[in-house]
């Protein structure tokens, strides 16, 4: 619920005469919000990626 409260603050509905610019800045808040989300997914993953490599050369053998 904070998340819709953060996006409705930044809409100031009394200085914004044009309701498009309004429209626009409701996206372009959803937009941030999926890019951080889609950033925290990629981190994470990298961080397993790596956790597997460093698991499989701790098991490999020299040379194979």
């Amino acid at each position: 619920m904070d998340k819709e409260k953060t996006s409705s603050q930044n809409i100031n509905v009394d200085k914004n005469n044009n309701p498009f610019e309004e429209i626009v800045t409701i996206v372009e808040n959803s937009k941030d919000r999926a890019y951080r989300k889609v950033n925290e997914e990629l981190i994470l993953m990298y961080q397993e990626v790596g956790k597997y490599i460093s698991k499989k050369t701790e098991e490999a053998s020299y040379g194979s």
